[in-house]
């Protein structure tokens, strides 16, 4: 009888020979050779998630085998499109559902190792469309799930294009290099050969079409399985010549050296404090800040309730203090180790906001936003928080009063400290206060996620970048780009990418991509790179004139990490 530990072993080595194997004499070699069978039946997709991969780790989204599920949205269909069958003894990979959206496809990419770096090889792939009422086929080069090249079928024809990006919100750039009509029936396998080498491209399907073109804009990249139908896939064969087999182990040997490099001239990360967190853990819904007055940053946890439907109306429902060796402080709500995940923004913050050079902690719970003593928890004061405007607010805004959604300081008022504070709901209000609670004056915008404040007139006085539009310190709406810009904005930032430059505003924008624009909203630069958030702004690399920015894709395109310099263009991306 084997145990597990061998069983495991050998199929890692079963897939590492059929992932990368040697040429015979004179013949190719192969990159990848998969027939799904390796792969556990049943659903391969995540399944329902919503957000939370955004937020943490989730072990279903992992690389399974040879193979990902690259992109999905925020439907529940369409979070489960993918699963492994059998049919006729054979095992399948079967994408289920149909797919109406033009910015992203179902799709599952390789991640063998070294696939970013093919670039001459041919891939044989044998599939079986459900439906000829949408695409299906297989995407090759693949630089991301937004950039590749896609041979397949669609209607009476089989299409060759490039897909790069977007040209407007949702709209993808699509190129067809060649098209051709093809007599074939759905519920029938196809066999798609494509070849690649250099510019030209060859793809057919059998003696039925062959489809070739003269294309560089994409000369290296993964391979894919995409179908905006039901489509079942047997079958995926990648073959490269020996000389191209080396070239790729050589580039990943470079990329392997080059890393080790950046890590050694950083310092390692080691364990400093661990403790047990009990009922009050949560994934990672922290505040940093020093609470007690010892100089030292402590952490405060904050757990949610969700009122429903889905993350639409949440707020903490138990947040606890603890310094860094661990020993609870203060506790507020009653703590729950099952309310240990976080998809959406939560109102708490740690900040000195009535300057007595005491931080405090300022939290909405049960519709009240408090101050509270940092080290004891004790409240200072209290108010209720603003009604809920009357009309028709949807599936939000479902209480009597905002719950509230996000806390941002800033100084409205001239002080020179941030003693005011802005408070939103979740999409479309705002609400100023000052030190007291008092509300000084409200709002109303596409608010997005997270404001950010400047002054821009440098008259001692912040102004609020928030969503698509900016407030004055008084609350004049000054410009606004809500009638221009769809979705909503997922990160914002307001600043001088070089020293001696005019400081611009950045705003990640979810579906509309990432966008630039002068402090009187005129846009600068426009990026449509897919569903673009929480954008982080530094000095990451000394070798290029001022400040950076780093992004990362989520919804219909997860994954994508996008590196803008600071003149606002691409400098670097990957998937």
């Amino acid at each position: 009888m084997r145990g597990s530990n061998g069983i495991v072993i050998l199929m890692e080595i079963m897939l590492a020979l059929t992932v990368l194997s040697g040429a015979a004499p004179g013949g190719p070699a192969v990159l990848l050779d998969d027939d799904f069978s390796g792969l556990r039946p049943g659903m391969f997709s995540a399944g329902v998630i919503g957000a939370h991969a955004e937020y943490h780790y989730v072990r279903e989204t992992a690389p399974q085998g040879n193979w990902v599920v690259s992109c999905f949205t925020s439907g529940t269909p369409e979070q489960r499109a993918w699963w492994v069958i059998e049919q006729d003894g054979d095992a399948m990979l079967s994408q289920t559902i149909y797919n109406n959206w033009k910015q992203s496809h179902p799709m599952v990419c390789t991640v063998t190792q070294g696939g970013e770096f093919w670039s001459d090889y041919t891939v044989s792939v044998r599939f079986c469309p459900q439906s000829d009422q949408g695409q299906s086929g297989v995407a090759f080069r693949c630089r991301n799930d937004r950039c590749y090249y896609f041979f397949g079928v669609k209607g009476p024809k089989a299409i060759l294009k490039v897909v790069k990006h977007g040209v407007a919100f949702r709209k993808p750039y699509e190129k067809i290099l060649a098209e051709g009509e093809f007599a074939w029936k759905t519920g029938e396998f196809l066999t798609a050969a494509i070849r690649v080498e250099g510019s030209h491209i060859r793809a057919q399907f059998g003696d039925g079409v062959i489809l070739e073109a003269e294309d560089s804009t994409f000369a290296e990249g993964k391979v894919a399985l995409t179908a905006d139908v039901p489509a079942k896939f047997s079958s995926v064969k990648v073959t490269a010549s020996a000389e191209e087999i080396k070239r790729i182990e050589k580039c990943v040997a470079a990329k392997k050296e080059e890393e080790a490099k950046l890590q050694a001239a950083n310092p390692m990360p080691v364990v400093w404090k661990k403790f047990h967190t009990g009922e009050y853990g949560v994934g990672r819904n922290l505040r940093f800040g020093d609470l007690d007055g010892d100089g030292k940053v402590d952490i405060l946890f904050g757990q949610v309730i969700h009122h429903g439907p889905k993350d639409r109306n949440s707020e903490l429902s138990c947040i606890t203090a603890v310094n860094p060796d661990g020993k609870v402080l203060w506790q507020k709500g009653i703590p729950d180790s099952w309310k240990n995940h976080l998809t959406n923004d939560v109102g708490f913050q740690i900040h000195d906001i009535d300057g007595d050079a005491k931080n405090e902690v300022v939290y909405c719970m049960n519709q009240e936003i408090i101050v509270a003593d940092g080290s004891t928890g004790e409240v200072k004061y209290s108010r209720p928080t603003p009604l809920t405007p009357p009309g028709d607010h949807g599936e939000h805004n479902i209480f009597p009063r905002i719950l509230g959604d996000s806390l941002f300081f800033c100084d409205l008022r001239g002080l020179g400290r941030d003693r005011d504070m802005i408070f939103k709901d979740r999409y479309n209000l705002i609400w100023a206060m000052n030190d007291k609670l008092d509300v000084m004056w409200t709002g109303k915008c596409t608010t997005g996620h997270y404001p950010f404040a400047y002054d821009i007139d440098n008259d001692g006085r912040d102004e609020v970048a928030i969503g698509y539009s900016m407030f004055d310190d008084d609350g004049t709406k000054l410009w606004s780009l809500d009638g221009t810009m769809e979705d909503h904005a997922d990160g914002v930032a307001v600043v001088k990418f070089k020293e001696n430059a005019e400081p611009i505003l950045f705003c990640a924008a979810s579906d509309a991509g990432a966008f630039y624009t002068d402090l009187k909203g005129n846009v600068l630069k426009h990026h449509f790179f897919g569903h673009v958030q929480n954008p982080a702004l530094a000095n990451f690399r000394d070798d290029l004139p001022g400040l950076e920015i780093v992004t990362i894709n989520f919804w219909g395109n997860q994954g994508i990490i996008h590196y803008f310099d600071s003149d606002g263009d691409l400098y670097y991306d990957f998937e």
